[in-house]
Protein backbone atom coordinates (compact mmCIF):
# COMPACT_ATOMS: atom_id res chain seq x y z
CA UNK A 1 0.00 0.00 0.00
CA UNK A 2 1.61 3.24 -1.18
CA UNK A 3 0.44 6.21 0.89
CA UNK A 4 0.24 9.84 -0.17
CA UNK A 5 -0.45 13.07 1.72
CA UNK A 6 -1.71 16.28 0.17
CA UNK A 7 -1.05 18.93 2.77
CA UNK A 8 1.98 18.52 5.03
CA UNK A 9 1.33 20.36 8.26
CA UNK A 10 1.44 19.50 11.94
CA UNK A 11 -0.99 16.59 11.76
CA UNK A 12 0.58 15.05 8.66
CA UNK A 13 4.02 15.27 10.23
CA UNK A 14 2.75 13.54 13.39
CA UNK A 15 1.06 10.78 11.37
CA UNK A 16 4.14 10.17 9.22
CA UNK A 17 6.35 9.93 12.31
CA UNK A 18 3.88 7.55 13.96
CA UNK A 19 3.70 5.37 10.86
CA UNK A 20 7.47 5.26 10.49
CA UNK A 21 7.91 4.21 14.12
CA UNK A 22 5.23 1.56 13.61
CA UNK A 23 6.89 0.34 10.39
CA UNK A 24 4.02 1.51 8.22
CA UNK A 25 3.79 1.63 4.42
CA UNK A 26 6.86 0.95 2.30
CA UNK A 27 6.53 4.33 0.60
CA UNK A 28 5.00 7.64 1.64
CA UNK A 29 4.63 10.42 -0.93
CA UNK A 30 4.27 14.02 0.27
CA UNK A 31 2.98 17.08 -1.50
CA UNK A 32 5.43 20.00 -1.70
CA UNK A 33 3.57 22.16 0.83
CA UNK A 34 4.53 22.91 3.48
CA UNK A 35 8.00 23.02 1.95
CA UNK A 36 9.95 23.02 5.19
CA UNK A 37 8.01 20.13 6.74
CA UNK A 38 7.95 17.98 3.61
CA UNK A 39 11.69 18.44 3.09
CA UNK A 40 12.39 17.65 6.74
CA UNK A 41 10.41 14.41 6.65
CA UNK A 42 11.89 13.32 3.31
CA UNK A 43 15.40 13.84 4.62
CA UNK A 44 14.65 12.03 7.89
CA UNK A 45 13.18 8.83 6.42
CA UNK A 46 14.42 6.94 3.35
CA UNK A 47 10.91 5.70 2.51
CA UNK A 48 9.38 9.20 2.50
CA UNK A 49 9.47 11.13 -0.76
CA UNK A 50 8.69 14.78 -1.46
CA UNK A 51 6.90 15.12 -4.79
CA UNK A 52 6.83 18.17 -7.03
CA UNK A 53 3.04 18.41 -7.24
CA UNK A 54 -0.21 17.18 -5.74
CA UNK A 55 -0.92 15.35 -8.99
CA UNK A 56 2.31 13.38 -8.60
CA UNK A 57 1.28 12.33 -5.08
CA UNK A 58 -2.03 10.97 -6.34
CA UNK A 59 -0.42 9.26 -9.31
CA UNK A 60 2.05 7.36 -7.10
CA UNK A 61 -0.32 6.45 -4.24
CA UNK A 62 -2.90 3.74 -3.55
CA UNK A 63 -4.28 5.59 -0.53
CA UNK A 64 -4.42 9.39 -0.55
CA UNK A 65 -4.84 11.49 2.58
CA UNK A 66 -6.32 14.97 2.21
CA UNK A 67 -4.74 16.98 5.01
CA UNK A 68 -5.35 20.54 3.91
CA UNK A 69 -7.77 23.09 5.33
CA UNK A 70 -11.40 22.58 4.28
CA UNK A 71 -11.46 25.64 2.06
CA UNK A 72 -8.33 24.55 0.21
CA UNK A 73 -9.61 21.20 -1.10
CA UNK A 74 -10.95 22.47 -4.41
CA UNK A 75 -7.83 24.46 -5.22
CA UNK A 76 -5.42 21.72 -4.11
CA UNK A 77 -7.14 19.07 -6.23
CA UNK A 78 -7.85 21.17 -9.30
CA UNK A 79 -6.85 19.15 -12.35
CA UNK A 80 -5.77 16.15 -10.23
CA UNK A 81 -7.03 12.78 -11.49
CA UNK A 82 -7.95 9.97 -9.12
CA UNK A 83 -8.42 6.29 -9.97
CA UNK A 84 -11.46 4.13 -9.08
CA UNK A 85 -9.24 1.78 -7.08
CA UNK A 86 -7.86 4.47 -4.80
CA UNK A 87 -8.85 5.01 -1.17
CA UNK A 88 -9.21 8.63 -0.08
CA UNK A 89 -8.93 9.58 3.59
CA UNK A 90 -9.98 13.10 4.55
CA UNK A 91 -8.64 14.94 7.60
CA UNK A 92 -10.64 18.04 6.64
CA UNK A 93 -12.94 19.10 9.47
CA UNK A 94 -16.66 19.67 8.78
CA UNK A 95 -16.44 18.35 5.20
CA UNK A 96 -18.72 15.33 4.64
CA UNK A 97 -17.77 12.12 2.89
CA UNK A 98 -20.23 12.99 0.12
CA UNK A 99 -18.58 16.36 -0.42
CA UNK A 100 -15.14 14.76 -0.58
CA UNK A 101 -16.37 11.99 -2.91
CA UNK A 102 -17.68 14.56 -5.36
CA UNK A 103 -14.23 16.13 -5.63
CA UNK A 104 -12.17 12.92 -5.85
CA UNK A 105 -14.40 10.97 -8.25
CA UNK A 106 -13.97 8.34 -9.65
CA UNK A 107 -12.23 7.17 -6.45
CA UNK A 108 -14.87 4.91 -4.94
CA UNK A 109 -13.70 4.55 -1.32
CA UNK A 110 -13.83 7.68 0.83
CA UNK A 111 -13.65 8.04 4.61
CA UNK A 112 -13.03 10.71 7.22
CA UNK A 113 -10.44 10.57 9.96
CA UNK A 114 -9.57 12.94 12.82
CA UNK A 115 -6.14 12.10 14.26
CA UNK A 116 -4.50 14.32 16.88
CA UNK A 117 -0.83 15.37 17.05
CA UNK A 118 -0.28 12.66 19.67
CA UNK A 119 -0.35 9.99 16.94
CA UNK A 120 3.38 10.67 16.65
CA UNK A 121 3.69 8.81 19.95
CA UNK A 122 0.93 6.31 19.04
CA UNK A 123 -1.32 7.89 21.69
CA UNK A 124 -4.71 9.54 21.75
CA UNK A 125 -8.01 8.98 19.95
CA UNK A 126 -8.42 8.49 16.21
CA UNK A 127 -11.92 8.81 14.75
CA UNK A 128 -12.62 6.92 11.52
CA UNK A 129 -15.85 6.71 9.49
CA UNK A 130 -16.70 4.59 7.63
CA UNK A 131 -14.28 1.84 8.74
CA UNK A 132 -12.58 0.92 5.46
CA UNK A 133 -10.49 -2.20 6.08
CA UNK A 134 -7.07 -1.09 4.76
CA UNK A 135 -7.39 2.22 6.62
CA UNK A 136 -8.22 0.43 9.87
CA UNK A 137 -5.23 -1.86 9.37
CA UNK A 138 -2.84 1.00 8.64
CA UNK A 139 -3.86 3.47 11.33
CA UNK A 140 -5.15 1.12 14.03
CA UNK A 141 -1.81 0.99 15.82
CA UNK A 142 -1.37 4.75 16.14
CA UNK A 143 -3.69 5.31 19.09
CA UNK A 144 -7.17 4.47 20.35
CA UNK A 145 -9.12 3.84 17.14
CA UNK A 146 -12.77 4.82 17.62
CA UNK A 147 -15.31 3.88 14.94
CA UNK A 148 -18.43 6.09 15.05
CA UNK A 149 -21.69 4.49 13.94
CA UNK A 150 -22.56 7.43 11.69
CA UNK A 151 -21.09 10.59 10.25
CA UNK A 152 -23.22 12.59 12.68
CA UNK A 153 -21.64 10.72 15.59
CA UNK A 154 -18.18 11.43 14.15
CA UNK A 155 -19.09 15.12 13.97
CA UNK A 156 -20.14 15.22 17.61
CA UNK A 157 -17.09 13.30 18.80
CA UNK A 158 -14.82 15.55 16.76
CA UNK A 159 -16.32 18.60 18.48
CA UNK A 160 -14.65 17.48 21.70
CA UNK A 161 -11.24 17.90 20.05
CA UNK A 162 -12.01 21.62 20.03
CA UNK A 163 -11.09 21.57 23.71
CA UNK A 164 -7.39 20.89 23.11
CA UNK A 165 -6.12 24.46 23.18
CA UNK A 166 -8.46 25.21 26.11
CA UNK A 167 -6.86 22.32 28.00
CA UNK A 168 -3.45 23.90 27.54
CA UNK A 169 -4.86 27.29 28.47
CA UNK A 170 -6.16 25.74 31.70
CA UNK A 171 -2.75 24.20 32.30
CA UNK A 172 -1.13 27.59 31.82
CA UNK A 173 -3.67 29.24 34.12
CA UNK A 174 -2.95 26.79 36.95
CA UNK A 175 0.81 27.14 36.58
CA UNK A 176 0.46 30.91 36.17
CA UNK A 177 -1.45 31.19 39.44
CA UNK A 178 1.39 29.40 41.20
CA UNK A 179 3.96 31.72 39.63
CA UNK A 180 1.93 34.74 40.74
CA UNK A 181 2.28 33.37 44.26
CA UNK A 182 6.07 33.25 43.90
CA UNK A 183 6.46 29.57 43.06
CA UNK A 184 9.42 28.95 40.75
CA UNK A 185 8.11 28.82 37.14
CA UNK A 186 9.88 25.54 36.26
CA UNK A 187 8.56 23.85 39.40
CA UNK A 188 5.04 25.19 38.86
CA UNK A 189 4.95 24.08 35.24
CA UNK A 190 6.29 20.60 35.96
CA UNK A 191 3.91 20.06 38.87
CA UNK A 192 0.81 21.03 36.89
CA UNK A 193 1.82 19.13 33.73
CA UNK A 194 2.75 16.02 35.68
CA UNK A 195 -0.51 16.10 37.66
CA UNK A 196 -2.73 16.48 34.61
CA UNK A 197 -0.85 13.83 32.63
CA UNK A 198 -1.08 11.36 35.52
CA UNK A 199 -4.82 11.99 35.89
CA UNK A 200 -5.30 11.39 32.18
CA UNK A 201 -3.46 8.08 32.39
CA UNK A 202 -5.54 7.09 35.42
CA UNK A 203 -8.79 7.88 33.59
CA UNK A 204 -7.83 5.62 30.67
CA UNK A 205 -7.53 2.67 33.03
CA UNK A 206 -11.13 3.07 34.25
CA UNK A 207 -14.05 1.34 32.43
CA UNK A 208 -16.27 3.79 30.54
CA UNK A 209 -19.27 3.08 32.77
CA UNK A 210 -17.28 4.12 35.85
CA UNK A 211 -15.81 7.41 34.61
CA UNK A 212 -18.60 9.58 36.07
CA UNK A 213 -17.45 8.44 39.51
CA UNK A 214 -13.92 9.80 39.00
CA UNK A 215 -14.69 13.38 40.07
CA UNK A 216 -16.47 12.59 43.36
CA UNK A 217 -13.99 9.78 43.95
CA UNK A 218 -11.10 12.27 43.93
CA UNK A 219 -12.39 14.63 46.58
CA UNK A 220 -13.10 14.52 50.29
CA UNK A 221 -15.90 16.27 52.14
CA UNK A 222 -14.83 19.84 52.71
CA UNK A 223 -11.46 19.19 51.05
CA UNK A 224 -9.54 21.09 48.40
CA UNK A 225 -10.98 19.29 45.39
CA UNK A 226 -14.59 19.51 46.54
CA UNK A 227 -14.24 23.24 47.18
CA UNK A 228 -12.71 23.98 43.79
CA UNK A 229 -15.22 21.84 41.87
CA UNK A 230 -18.17 23.36 43.76
CA UNK A 231 -16.94 26.89 43.00
CA UNK A 232 -16.47 26.14 39.30
CA UNK A 233 -19.87 24.41 39.11
CA UNK A 234 -21.60 27.39 40.73
CA UNK A 235 -19.93 29.71 38.23
CA UNK A 236 -21.21 27.60 35.31
CA UNK A 237 -17.70 26.62 34.25
CA UNK A 238 -18.56 23.03 33.24
CA UNK A 239 -21.85 23.99 31.57
CA UNK A 240 -19.95 26.61 29.56
CA UNK A 241 -17.68 23.88 28.15
CA UNK A 242 -20.74 22.06 26.79
CA UNK A 243 -22.15 25.25 25.30
CA UNK A 244 -18.83 25.92 23.55
CA UNK A 245 -18.77 22.44 22.02
CA UNK A 246 -22.42 22.70 20.93
CA UNK A 247 -21.53 25.84 18.97
CA UNK A 248 -19.34 23.67 16.72
CA UNK A 249 -22.03 21.22 15.64
CA UNK A 250 -23.45 23.31 12.81
CA UNK A 251 -20.14 24.44 11.31
CA UNK A 252 -19.43 23.80 7.64
CA UNK A 253 -16.08 23.49 5.95
CA UNK A 254 -16.30 27.08 4.70
CA UNK A 255 -16.59 28.28 8.31
CA UNK A 256 -13.16 26.91 9.08
CA UNK A 257 -11.20 28.78 6.45
CA UNK A 258 -8.65 31.38 7.41
CA UNK A 259 -10.34 34.72 7.97
CA UNK A 260 -13.77 33.23 8.62
CA UNK A 261 -15.76 34.81 11.44
CA UNK A 262 -15.23 33.08 14.80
Amino acid sequence: MRLGFIGVGTITEAVVIGLQDAKGPAAIHLSPRSEATSRRLASAYPSVFREESNAAVVEKSDMVVLAMRPGQIGEALFGVRFRPSQIVVSFAAAVTCAEVAAVVAPAASVCRMTPLPTVAQARGPILLYPPIGPVVDLFGGLGDLILPSSEAELRDLACASGFMSSFFELQSALAGWLVEHEVDRAKASLYVRSMLAALGDLALDVPAEETDALAPGHETKGGLNERVRRTLTQQGWFAAAGHALASLQTLKGADLTEGAKV
